[in-house]
């Protein structure tokens, strides 16, 4: 008993309460503080020195060892060593990361899965609804090629190229397939010529140098998605905002935009050649 209450180490409350900040649990954040203090050291002795009992002792190191914060030296009797605080400190808050980026994309899925579908309004009835969040705009985009009978004309940036062809380019083949007639009118840079190039064979795609400042897709002329992309990259989720409209006038206004755009630019394989 008395060697027990010499050897026990008694940690600072607030040292541990901030490790459990980290992800660790309290005990956790001894055996672990107690490696880092002490160095390498068999477990009947982390057991000692933490006043953890051993059975809860093998079990906590072989937590931390999958976590990578504490590594075996084989020997007779097996020694656990941690790995430096800081290299630990860092490990710990890169599994903090991904975590918070596994709960935005689940948030993005809860929130394209689990929003109530709006009722689509007849061609009579004018409406116009928001949309926010990557996911939840290319569930419309979905949506609207679903009842895309005629064509669909989409303007967009060379981004905007590879997203597309990730995301619908099955949706293009059953176009042409169909023969549903879409257009697509967007920059094509150097860094997305082979995205670029695969898209030409399933849409009419030409080239712009310089792609006014709007962002949409029209189908059959009937309904238009205007998007704005705050972040133009290729990952699943992003902050976009679009604008979803019915309004027929304002249909056929973007088609004649985007009929005069098209007479102004060039073919994508022309282009190339």
């Amino acid at each position: 008993m008395f060697v027990r209450s010499h050897m026990n180490q008694q940690f600072d409350e607030k040292t541990i309460s901030t490790l459990t900040m980290f992800g660790l649990t309290e005990y956790e954040a001894k055996v672990f503080l107690t490696l880092v203090t002490r160095g390498a050291m068999e477990a009947s002795k982390v057991s000692n020195i933490s006043g953890l009992p051993r059975p809860h002792t093998y079990s906590v190191l072989k937590g931390l060892q999958n976590r990578g914060l504490v590594t075996i030296i084989p020997e007779a009797i097996n020694r656990y060593r941690a790995v430096p605080l800081d290299e630990g400190l860092d490990i710990l808050i890169e599994e903090r990361e991904k975590e918070m980026s596994n709960l935005h994309m689940a948030r993005e899925r809860l929130l394209s899965d689990i929003r109530p579908k709006e009722a689509i309004p007849s061609n009579d009835q004018a409406s116009v609804l928001l949309y926010y969040g990557r996911q939840n705009i290319y569930k419309l985009v979905d949506e609207m090629f679903s009842r895309c009978d005629n064509g669909c004309d989409i303007m967009t940036t060379a981004n905007g190229i590879v997203r597309f062809y990730k995301y619908f380019s099955d949706k293009a083949s059953e176009f042409r397939n169909r023969d549903v007639k879409v257009r697509f009118i967007a920059p094509v840079t150097p860094e997305v010529n082979d995205i670029a190039l695969k898209l030409s064979r399933l849409v009419d795609l030409r080239c712009i140098d310089t792609l006014p400042y709007i962002r949409f897709v029209l189908v059959d002329d009937i309904e238009v998605l205007f998007a704005e992309y705050p972040e133009d990259d290729f990952k699943s989720t992003g902050k976009e905002m679009g604008i979803w409209i019915n309004q027929e006038d304002l249909a056929r206004m973007m088609k004649t935009m985007f009929d005069n755009t098209w007479k102004n630019t060039v073919p994508y394989p022309e282009k190339i050649q």
